[in-house]
């Protein structure tokens, strides 16, 4: 198969893309559309391709991995170094120097992963705990308990700092906290066009100079698309002599990507078309040299082990992939980055620039539209984060389902901050619907409806996502009249008996007879 034609079955041959349900007409009655998925940049669809290199695999090989007893064994245990030499490929690892960790829960398991590497939880109290820095008695006392830690102690305590921004994804916020306490994080604004801020970004680092240990940056933003100049960020951070940890899970999907001065990435499997696939960290993992383990302790990830003691593996991959690894996740993400090393990432670029300025143009054309974010379409993947002036963002996502079975996401897409400074959400507003959140009132807080294309995403989507918009603007007083707000935040029609759910496993057993 030749990589155009690769190219063309990977996004037109997807599971669930023809799928038809019933939707409402606002004339009262019922009509059949079939479904347009909007909601990539939470999950994306899998391509059949991959389904099937899936089934070829639990027909041939199904075996757990880490034994050299029989041949389905090995298998296993080269189909997943496969795919790690796949991922590393994908994002431009340099071969010897980046190295492709597996690790859980996509994106926020790597991140997780990274600062415990970064900031060992055993060592790391003093930096958390103690805004003005640390007593001698208390650190005395840590490099007493942990003396095989006193270089990475020493290391904490002289570089506690991490500068992240207020445009990223809460896992890419949230694990650096908890890893060095709110006082040593320092944010970057982005400005009004909703682009990172990088002139405050040059002044934190030279105000903090060589206490920055690490600056976590997202590749591309999750609510607007807009895309980071991650090298330029690089240069930045290493010239205070910090390392860059840079969150791709939105960039991945959508740009070709080089790790030549990148030190740490991490990707999502789930978003890269592999639904139910791991994160992945991709770095220089010397980092973990000095540590015994990072993650999980148990099977594969000894050399020996006796009732005194164990010693864990030298090769970081092993050692920190502890336990039966998610194979088939492995699998599903190896095929899909081996087929996007064959079509090539800018051929999957081409395909989405011409969408993406085909989308900006349609929704901003729309009257009583806000799309969020600069409008330059070459600044930004194929992610619309948008509202309709005097309706709720629940309402307009709903109206969506309901009418057009266009399937999109609204709220704060797990970006709080970055919302709310695109809204320019004052204090006494958010101190406001806080309150309301605390008597578990939830219809006022702030948000948006965003959509998001993938590599099957067509201008017919785009097409029928602006066809409902503009019904929906035409006909927004009756509406808005026949949905009912419930205090979870959520929409409903009135009078209208909840969707059933498309699949459970006890229906689905209960249809076999």
């Amino acid at each position: 198969m030749t990589p155009e034609a690769l190219f063309q079955s990977l996004r037109t041959d997807v599971l669930g893309l023809d799928r038809m349900d019933e939707v409402r007409t606002l004339a009262g009655g019922t009509s059949r559309r079939r479904r347009v998925y909007m909601d990539t940049t939470a999950t994306a669809l899998m391509p059949r391709m991959v389904w099937r290199g899936l089934e070829s695999y639990f027909a041939a090989s199904t075996a757990n991995s880490h034994t050299e007893a029989h041949r389905a064994g090995r298998a296993t245990t080269k189909a997943i170094e496969e795919a790690r030499l796949a991922v590393e490929r994908l994002v431009g690892g340099v071969e010897g120097d980046h190295v492709a960790l597996f690790t859980g829960n996509g994106a926020t398991g790597s991140i997780n992963y990274l600062a415990r590497a970064l900031f060992p939880p055993e060592l790391r109290m003093p930096v958390r705990r103690c805004p003005g820095g640390p007593p001698p008695q208390l650190v005395a006392a840590i490099r007493e308990a942990f003396p095989q830690g006193r270089e990475a102690l020493a290391a904490l305590i002289d570089r506690p700092l991490v500068v992240t921004t207020v445009m990223e994804h809460h896992s890419n916020i949230l694990p650096w906290v908890e890893a060095v306490g709110r006082h040593n994080v320092r944010f970057v604004r982005v400005l009004d066009d909703g682009r990172l801020d990088l002139a405050h970004l040059r002044s934190i680092l030279d105000a903090e100079g060589r206490r920055v240990r690490v600056v976590a940056v997202s590749g591309a933003s999750n609510v607007t698309g807009i895309v980071n100049p991650i090298h330029d960020v690089a240069a930045m951070a290493h010239r205070v002599g910090a390392q860059i940890a840079v969150d791709a899970a939105q960039l991945a999907p959508h740009r070709q990507i080089e790790m030549s001065d990148i030190d740490f990435l991490v990707i999502s499997g789930h978003k890269l078309y592999a639904p139910g696939s791991r994160g992945v960290l991709v770095g220089r993992l010397q980092v973990l040299g000095a540590r015994r383990c990072v993650g999980d302790v148990g099977g594969g990830m000894v050399e020996y082990v006796s009732v005194d003691d164990f010693r864990v593996k030298d090769e970081v991959t092993a050692r920190e992939e502890a336990g039966t690894p998610n194979i088939p996740g492995a699998i599903t993400l190896g095929v899909v980055a081996e087929a996007l090393l064959r079509i090539g990432m800018k051929r999957v670029e081409q395909h989405e620039a011409e969408l993406v300025g085909y989308a900006l143009d349609r929704f901003c054309s729309l009257p009583g539209v806000t799309v969020y974010g600069t409008h330059e379409p070459s600044a930004r993947v194929g992610v619309f984060s948008l509202n309709v002036e005097g309706l709720h963002h629940g309402l307009v996502a709903s109206f969506l389902d309901d009418y057009y079975d266009v399937a999109v996401r609204n709220e704060c897409f797990c970006a709080h901050p970055y919302v709310k400074a695109l809204l320019r959400v004052g204090p006494d507003e958010e101190k406001r619907y806080l309150g309301e959140m605390e008597l578990g009132d939830r219809r006022h807080i702030p948000g948006m409806v965003r959509f998001s294309l993938g590599i099957y995403s067509t201008r017919e989507d785009i097409d029928v996502s602006v066809e409902a918009l503009r019904e929906l603007w035409a006909h927004r007083e009756t509406v808005a009249r026949s949905y009912e707000a419930t205090l979870d935040g959520g929409h409903h029609l009135r009078g209208a008996p909840a969707a059933p759910p498309v699949f459970l496993p006890s229906q689905y057993v209960a249809a076999l007879g």
